[in-house]
């Protein structure tokens, strides 16, 4: 379903992150899974803006415009 949205509105792929090829479905971490691992130098280093969707069974779904300006986020622990 990404890569249909991200082909309809017309966005380059580097624009359009997400983690599911490297941890399957996690729900509701998603988001915050993609941020810690695909965007983590990003967000210590500069301001961003994001726009975040999710889409969820039943086609529930939901997308918030945010700006983060240095987060200090550590990195993913894995066990």
């Amino acid at each position: 379903m990404n890569e249909q949205v991200r082909k309809k509105i017309k966005l380059p792929v580097e624009k359009v992150p997400y983690s599911l090829k490297n941890f399957e479905n996690t729900s509701s971490a998603s988001i915050p899974l993609t941020m810690v691992t695909g965007l983590h130098n990003d967000m210590i280093e500069k301001e961003l803006h994001y726009v975040a969707c999710e889409f969820r069974v039943g086609l529930s779904w939901g997308s918030m415009y945010f700006t983060m300006d240095h987060i200090v986020c550590p990195a993913l622990l894995e066990f």
